[in-house]
């Protein structure tokens, strides 16, 4: 039995607790620096403890794995306490605010012979797991496009979570690297990358449009929070070409020939909400005595990372806790 805390009392956090709880994977505690926040999230969700700092719920001996549910730009800190404990790590996307944070969380965690992986959740539902295998099959031709768009109203507050830069506010972080990861996913690393930016007042990008370029194909990623967008993907084939609803968090792909006929629907409806998949992979992991998920590994994480590094170059775009070259 793998015990969870979590770090955070946040939506997602309570994403995570409703999942958890909808399989039965246990979760021990939840931590807040707000006390009546972590005591309010133990009641909704019947867990034995909550604490009012993290540091009290890193030094409970029934938690064994620490799911981190605080802003972007906390995860490294967060994660180099996890590992100070002993824990074992899921963190929320992005894992961190660039690739050099997340490698030496990565090396600090294999020293210690720890599992840490980025919760991803796109990348372990079993819709995106059976369109990969059938774009592998060849069963839509070569890949010559992808189109693949987040974008949704968010609070414009400069101290919100949206948009504060010390927080790893911007779209890029938040939603960007999903429209990035089907990329990734499906095309594997681009041979050149091309983007235009919009930038808030606060210094947090708002909005952007990525071009990924690759061989013989193009992926155009948008990712913003100043409009609602439909959150539709589309890989398109040389004999077909698929649409997935919802992309990141697939429940329905659809899959049209050439003249826009559909062939075949793949549908795996969320257990509880999506995110009981990632828990599955690392309870799995953790008792398998692995240090990194074959499904999630740490060079994945490091690539898209690098990828985003790149993107924030070209955009002169930096947080305050970086110092030095990205």
């Amino acid at each position: 039995m793998i015990r969870f805390g979590i770090l955070g009392a946040g939506k997602i956090a309570h994403a995570f607790a409703a999942a958890a709880k909808g399989v039965g994977e246990p979760v021990s505690a939840v931590a807040s620096r707000d006390e009546a926040k972590a005591e309010a999230f133990r009641a909704k969700w019947g867990l034995p403890k909550a604490y009012g700092s993290y540091e009290a719920l890193l030094g409970d001996p029934l938690v064994d794995c620490v799911y981190v549910a605080t802003p972007h730009g906390l995860h490294y800190e967060h994660m180099l306490k996890i590992i100070e404990a002993g824990k074992h790590i899921l963190c929320e996307k992005a894992f961190t605010l660039n690739a050099k944070q997340a490698k030496e969380i990565f090396a600090k965690a294999e020293a210690k012979g720890l599992f840490v992986m980025e919760a991803m959740w796109t990348r372990f539902l079993p819709t995106i797991q059976d369109v990969q295998k059938l774009v592998a099959a060849g069963e839509i031709g070569e890949i010559i496009q992808i189109d693949a768009s987040f974008c949704f109203e968010a609070s414009k507050d400069p101290e919100g979570r949206h948009l504060n830069l010390a927080l790893g506010g911007g779209a890029l972080l938040d939603v960007g690297i999903y429209p990035i990861t089907i990329a990734n996913l499906m095309l594997g690393t681009p041979t050149s990358i091309e983007s235009e930016v919009r930038l808030h007042p606060s210094g947090a990008d708002i909005a952007e449009t990525i071009t990924y370029l690759y061989p013989e194909a193009e992926a155009f990623l948008k990712a913003g929070f100043d409009e609602d967008l439909p959150r539709d993907a589309f890989i398109y084939g040389t004999t077909g070409y698929i649409q997935l609803p919802h992309f990141n968090g697939a429940e329905r792909a659809i899959v049209f020939d050439r003249n826009h006929k559909i062939v075949k629907v793949i549908e795996h409806k969320h257990l509880v909400n999506g995110l009981e998949y990632e828990i599955f992979e690392t309870v799995r992991c953790i008792k398998k005595k692995l240090t990194e998920s074959p499904l999630m590994t740490h060079e994945t994480t490091l690539e898209i990372l690098t990828q985003m590094d790149q993107l924030r170059r070209e955009w002169n775009l930096r947080y305050p806790q970086e110092s030095g070259t990205i």
